[in-house]
């Protein structure tokens, strides 16, 4: 059970360290709820609903498929799957740690979406969150196609990898050893369409620039953009933990 893994505990640590602002009183035990942010602007970030967490998804829509129309599909009918607004860079990094607690080797998180998004980000609040080292410096890997983390005492490694200047083929691939990062690693993938397949237990991440938002209306580029998050889990696992997050109103909390 995942719960058991990540307890309110393990999971209140991270935040203690990660010094976050926005510690969920639902894991302090308190029944009290922060208030959702809300945007006057119409079509941007409105008021936040709880995460929505139905019915699991049926076994035909976690196989394995090279078809990306197919998985368009998949991912557009899944009951499970979470939209929220990011107003920041830290934000970001806090939902990466959330997401970083009991993760274990097989875990495999696609991180797709607009260029600058925040993809990085999230990894990097992913990797200080489940390596427990808050200092670490973490980039994304564009020439270096992979970087990687000791976790557990070394007998697990976080792989961080961007596929971004690879065409998709098997040769561009194969130094990777995806077979085995995605068996035995943790493993975090920046622009996963440049793959052949993808495995059938997975948690899938779209990042978009929200243009009609601003978190500092003062500055007017890019940076100052709300992201939109949506998360799609394939699988009983990733299932499990979104179901856990969302019983314990912490991504709720973040925001």
């Amino acid at each position: 059970m995942y719960a058991a893994i990540a307890s309110s505990s393990s999971i209140t640590k991270i935040l203690n360290n990660m010094q976050l602002r926005r510690i969920s009183t639902a894991f302090v035990g308190s029944a009290q709820r922060h208030a959702h942010h809300h945007h006057d602007n119409s079509g941007g970030c409105h008021q936040l609903a709880p995460p929505r967490i139905s019915k699991p998804t049926p076994a035909a829509a976690v196989r394995m498929t090279n078809s990306d129309a197919l998985d368009e599909i998949e991912a557009h009918n899944n009951d499970n799957r979470i939209e929220i607004c990011v107003p920041t860079a830290d934000d970001m990094e806090d939902i990466g740690g959330i997401l970083s607690v009991g993760s274990t080797g097989g875990d495999v998180i696609l991180l797709d979406g607009d260029l600058g998004a925040g993809k990085t980000c999230f990894s990097r609040g992913f990797i200080r969150g489940r390596t427990g080292r808050y200092n670490e410096r973490v980039t994304s890997p564009t020439y270096l196609l992979s970087n990687s983390y000791d976790v557990d005492g070394g007998s697990t490694k976080v792989y961080h990898m961007d596929l971004y200047r690879l065409s998709g083929s098997e040769k561009d691939l194969l130094p990777l050893n995806l077979e085995h990062a995605f068996k035995s690693g943790i493993s975090l993938i920046e622009w996963p369409s440049r793959l052949n397949k993808k495995p059938p237990e997975r948690l899938e991440i779209t990042l978009t620039i929200d243009s009609s938002t601003d978190a500092t209306p003062d500055i007017d580029d890019e940076d100052s953009k709300y992201r939109r998050m949506t998360l799609v889990p394939f699988g009983s696992r990733w299932e499990e933990r979104l179901q856990f997050l969302q019983s314990e109103g912490l991504l709720e909390d973040l925001m």
